[in-house]
């Protein structure tokens, strides 16, 4: 291991011969992967100093974010047929992640011996392979295509659908690591839906109005909207509470008096729609015939925090598909059904009126009109549309 050493330099002189003669072996260690986190979060690792890199194995180090626990890093190779066949760099492991490093995204490289610029890894151009870590999920980055993500406990493996680096010309690796990725309205987000709201600053989404609040735990950033399709086909039609309690309050709902658009609304709906879940009854695949248990029986990218919008996030999500501002005082009215301007055009929104999570009075609750953007109170008993969302 006395070999070994960090540096921010991605190049190597490694010989050739020794290099090659190494690279075709089905394994050996990795040695050296140490990560040197500083205010940027961001490190390199050194792959078998003077040796050269073979695949297979991989040697842990303890990184900064990790504390005493290692990380380890395996490269692995694949075997294409051809005069003569190739091996490519086919796949990467980073595993033994702990929590502690939850919540920071990776971006791994390759390089050969002889330039600074990263070799394309896949889809012919793509240079980084960005790994996005949603609380220990981990998934391919934003706007990342060609790659797809194994997610375990404290592992995940990053494979090149369509490998383009050569294993002879891989000398070095280098990982990463940053802060959470930033979405953008219109972006996929982490529950294969579409980020349709984005305050960088934060909302309250959680501890502020109830222990029960949204997973989160307290301020979120972004809210995403179910894709088109979620429940296997159009946006069902449901009634707002079962017939048992059409004509009673939802005692814990409390933002009947906010304005119908106003911000204090906005990461309300999670709370909402658990205290109508806990009112009307449990949700699942054969119970879900009100508005809040369909949307709380949703489970999109695995995530278990959809929910009924407030009409807050409802008024929000209006003006994202109707490609007006994201103004949490304004009214939805104008624009186009789903427009192309914020990236609504694949959410598939219908002509037609939607249910909030939000209450007006013991027997009326708030829905919008898509197609016009009139926020109104209607009956319980009366069927609406119904599309999930979540605060994260």
């Amino acid at each position: 291991m006395s070999e070994d050493f960090y540096h921010d330099d991605p190049i190597e002189e490694i010989p050739r011969s020794k290099l090659r003669s190494q690279l075709l072996t089905t394994g050996a260690v990795i040695i050296g992967s140490i990560f040197f986190f500083q205010s940027t979060l961001a490190g390199n690792i050194s792959l078998n100093s003077g040796r050269g890199i073979e695949f297979g194995q991989g040697v842990s180090q303890a990184v900064a974010c990790s504390g005493n626990t290692n990380l380890t890093l395996t490269p692995r190779s694949s075997f294409t047929n051809g005069s003569p066949g190739t091996h490519y760099l086919q796949s990467v492991t980073v595993s033994n992640i702990p929590t502690s490093c939850y919540g920071v995204d990776f971006t791994i490289s390759a390089y050969n011996d002889s330039s600074s610029t990263p070799l394309a890894l896949f889809s012919e151009t793509s240079t980084s392979a960005v790994i996005s870590n949603d609380n220990g999920t981990f998934s391919p980055g934003i706007r990342v295509s060609g790659m797809t993500v194994e997610s375990g406990a404290g592992t995940f493996t990053a494979t090149f659908t369509t490998p383009v680096a050569l294993s002879s010309s891989v000398v070095k690796l280098t990982i990463q690591s940053g802060l959470p990725f930033v979405y953008q309205v219109g972006d996929r987000g982490p529950g294969g839906g579409f980020i349709y709201y984005v305050n960088q600053s934060g909302f309250d989404c959680g501890a502020t109005y109830s222990s029960t609040g949204s997973p989160t735990g307290g301020k979120c950033k972004y809210l995403e909207v179910a894709p088109d399709g979620w429940n296997g086909g159009s946006d069902p039609q449901k009634v707002w509470a079962v017939t048992a309690y059409q004509n009673t309050d939802v005692s814990a709902i409390t933002n009947e008096s906010f304005p119908w658009n106003s911000g204090l609304g906005v990461g309300l709906g999670y709370k909402n729609s658990i205290a109508i879940v806990a009112q009307n009854g449990a949700y699942n695949a054969s119970s879900n015939d009100y508005a809040a248990g369909a949307a709380r029986a949703y489970a999109g990218g695995s995530k278990s925090d959809w929910y009924l919008p407030s009409n807050a996030e409802l008024n929000l999500l209006c003006l994202w598909q109707r490609g007006l501002a994201p103004l949490v005082t304004a009214t939805c009215s104008g624009g186009s059904l789903n427009s192309a301007t914020y990236g609504a055009s694949s959410a598939g929104f219908t002509n037609n009126t939607f249910w909030s999570s939000s209450e007006g009075s013991l027997t009326y609750s708030i829905r919008i009109h898509f197609v016009g953007g009139g926020t109104t109170q209607f009956e319980k008993y009366q069927t609406q549309r119904v599309r999930p969302v979540r605060a994260f």
